[in-house]
């Protein structure tokens, strides 16, 4: 049996018929026009906000110790915020996996690409810093040449086995439209190998980590268990490390995909400082439009004494 008729039984048992058919109502919206998209996206963002679930509780403790200067009506409306971002965020997978190159060209600007050349003509790999956020599909987009039109090399992704089959086959088939590869948690080996080839490696690192390396740093203040393995990888490979970080643009005007310098003196002899460098570069840019990030994961529940923190 090959791998599409494995897929298709598997899209065919009871089990997935209604993950399959979320697939093809969400094929069928991304045809209509990209503020349309958001329109519906924002819809059922507040579906989900106004369903009360462990998730929204995770996200309120998240933004209550993040933004505790914030009143409460204000925190409640950056929860909400967030919900909405995240309905959007589905339907941006969508369109990171059926619009064409085209269309999405019209939407993306790409900002600091002079950064990235430069770090290019080192001949050492570079490491696109990054981290998750709502629009994450739409960071990928990066390693499309035919919406970037700069001579690349090919990108490398992280991809993080689920549960379900067919949602892996979906995700990764997505992803695969911008990347070369993809490689999982337990494959740094191939990261580095690719770096030592010269590629783009396309890597987060900030969601929680219960690792034998990790190590705690302050994120929002707040202490929590982080995967210093960027470290490590930048330090195999001799790679430049570059901050890379999405935004989505209010009133529906699309994308800006930016690369910032590299960063200097990365990595050095001392892991915490390497790590709260990398913090303070993705705290700045949350900030900006903090109902983007990825509030939804129990970041800080590995550190010391956060153990029934999100209960």
């Amino acid at each position: 049996m090959n791998s599409k008729q494995q897929s298709f039984i598997e899209c065919i048992h009871p089990i997935n018929w209604l993950i399959v058919l979320g697939l093809v109502c969400t094929r069928i919206i991304v045809l209509l026009p990209f503020r349309i998209i958001l329109t519906i996206g924002q819809a059922m963002g507040l579906l989900l906000y106004r369903i009360s679930s462990s998730r929204l509780q995770i996200v309120r403790k998240n933004i209550e110790l993040c933004f505790p200067t914030l009143s409460a009506t204000e925190q409640n409306h950056l929860v909400k915020q967030h919900f909405i971002s995240l309905g959007i965020g589905f339907f941006e997978v969508g369109m990171a996996r059926w619009k064409s190159n085209q269309s999405l060209k019209k939407i993306i600007e790409i900002k600091g690409i002079e950064h990235l050349n430069r770090a290019v003509e080192k001949n050492r790999g570079v490491i696109l810093m990054s981290a998750h956020f709502t629009m994450l599909e739409i960071s990928a987009l990066i390693g499309r040449n035919e919406i970037v039109q700069e001579d690349l090399p090919p990108m490398v992704g992280m991809f993080r086995l689920g549960k379900n089959s067919v949602i892996n086959h979906f995700f990764r088939n997505t992803r695969l439209r911008s990347t070369e590869s993809l490689v999982t948690k337990f494959e740094v080996k191939d990261l580095i190998r690719a770096l030592k080839d010269k590629k783009l490696v396309w890597y987060a690192s900030d969601q929680s980590f219960t690792g034998k390396n990790a190590i705690s740093v302050n994120f929002f203040n707040h202490p929590a268990m982080t995967n210093p393995s960027i470290i490590r990888i930048a330090k195999i490979s001799g790679s430049p490390v570059l901050p890379y970080f999405p935004s989505r643009l209010a009133n529906g005007k699309g994308y800006i995909l930016e690369v910032l310098p590299e960063i200097e003196s990365f990595p050095s002899e001392d892991a915490n400082n390497d790590m709260k460098k990398i913090h303070a570069l993705l705290e700045q840019h949350i900030l900006q439009n903090p109902e983007q990030y990825y509030w939804v994961h129990r970041r800080f529940k590995t550190a010391a004494g956060n153990k029934n923190l999100y209960q």
